[in-house]
C-alpha cells in the first residue's frame, strides 16, 4: 500500500479583526512543495495571493472581498470560513497534479464573561479580551443621560434616587449586518459579586421585571447595541451604592430575526445557546 506525501505548512500565519482575515505562507515552503503561488486561491477562485516579504498573502473581509467565506454558528461560537485551494488540474479518473486544500477560521464566542467596575465620573470603560488567538471582540457598559444614546455620562457625576438612568450594552469588533446583542438578564448587587445573594433583577429573560414598573428595556436584539433604563435605587440598610451586571449573548442574523418582543400575546421562544461562562458586564455607580 502506497501513501501520498503531504506537506506540512509549519510557517502559515494567521490573524483576525471583526469579520476580516489575513492567512499567510512562506513562498519558499510553497517552492519546496512545488507548488505555483500564482495557482492558489480562496474558495473564490478570482481571490489569489498577493507576494509581499517572502510571504504569500490571502485576505477576506465581509464588504468587498468575501472571496466564498461562509459564516456559520456552532451553538458556542460563530465562526468565518474559508480555505486555500489549487485543484488537481484533471477531470479524469486520475491525476498527477498535485493540490492543496488548507481550512482556516475566525473563532469568536458567542458569549463571554468580562468584568468593569467603574465609578459614574468614568464615561465608559472596556475590557479587551482575545480568544483562541485568533478572534476579538470588544463588550462595554455606557451610561447616559437620556435616551438620545449620543452623549455619555463623563466628569464627576451624582446620580440621585429616582431619577432616570439610560443604559447601552455595546459590542465593538464584530461584523453588524450580521451579529445583534441581545440581553439575557440585568440585575444589581449591592457590592461587585454578581452571585450575590441580595439581588434586584431588572431584566429577566430579555423583559423588564414585572414587579419593577421603572424598567424598560428600548433596543434588544436590533443591532450591536441594546439599551434599557430604569429609576436609580439603593439597597435599604445596606449600601448606598449599587452594581449592575447584565448577562448577554451575540445573535446571528442568518438564524432568523434577533429583536427580543415582550408582548405576551406575541412573544416567540428564544433560541437556546449553549453557554461556556456567563456573559456578564459589571458597572458600578
Amino acid at each position: 500500500m502506497f501513501s501520498i506525501r503531504s506537506t506540512s505548512f509549519s510557517d502559515a500565519v494567521q490573524s483576525c479583526a471583526s469579520s476580516s482575515s489575513n492567512f499567510s505562507l512562506s513562498r519558499c515552503q510553497l517552492f519546496e512543495a512545488g507548488l505555483n503561488v500564482t495557482s492558489l486561491h480562496l474558495n473564490d477562485p478570482n481571490c489569489t495571493g498577493a507576494i509581499q516579504n517572502g510571504r504569500v498573502f490571502f485576505y477576506f473581509d465581509n464588504d468587498q472581498n468575501v472571496c466564498g467565506t461562509t459564516l456559520r454558528n456552532n451553538g458556542t461560537h460563530f465562526l468565518y470560513e474559508n480555505s486555500i485551494q489549487k485543484g488537481a488540474g484533471s477531470h479524469g479518473l486520475i491525476s498527477r497534479n498535485s493540490w492543496v486544500n488548507i481550512n482556516f477560521s475566525c473563532v469568536y464566542p458567542l458569549i463571554q464573561s468580562i468584568s468593569m467596575p467603574m465609578a459614574i465620573q468614568a464615561a465608559e470603560s472596556v475590557v479587551f479580551k482575545e480568544f483562541l488567538n485568533q478572534g476579538s471582540y470588544q463588550l462595554r457598559m455606557v451610561p447616559y443621560p437620556n435616551d438620545s444614546f449620543a452623549v455619555p455620562y463623563s466628569g464627576n457625576v451624582t446620580i440621585d434616587t429616582n431619577q432616570k438612568i439610560f443604559v447601552a450594552v455595546e459590542v465593538d469588533g464584530v461584523d453588524s449586518s450580521q451579529i445583534s446583542t441581545l440581553l439575557d438578564h440585568c440585575w444589581a448587587t449591592p457590592s461587585d459579586d454578581m452571585n450575590q445573594n441580595i439581588r434586584w433583577d431588572l431584566i429577566i429573560n430579555g423583559c423588564p421585571n414585572p414587579r419593577d414598573g421603572t424598567v424598560e428595556v428600548l433596543q434588544n436584539g436590533a443591532s450591536t447595541s441594546a439599551h434599557f433604563s430604569f429609576k436609580m435605587f439603593t439597597f435599604t440598610s445596606v449600601s448606598d451604592r449599587i452594581y449592575l451586571h447584565c448577562e448577554v449573548h451575540l445573535c446571528l442574523h442568518n438564524l432568523g430575526s434577533c429583536e427580543q418582543s415582550c408582548n405576551p400575546l406575541t412573544r416567540r421562544k428564544r433560541r437556546s445557546l449553549n453557554r461556556l461562562e456567563p456573559a456578564a458586564v459589571t458597572m458600578a455607580f
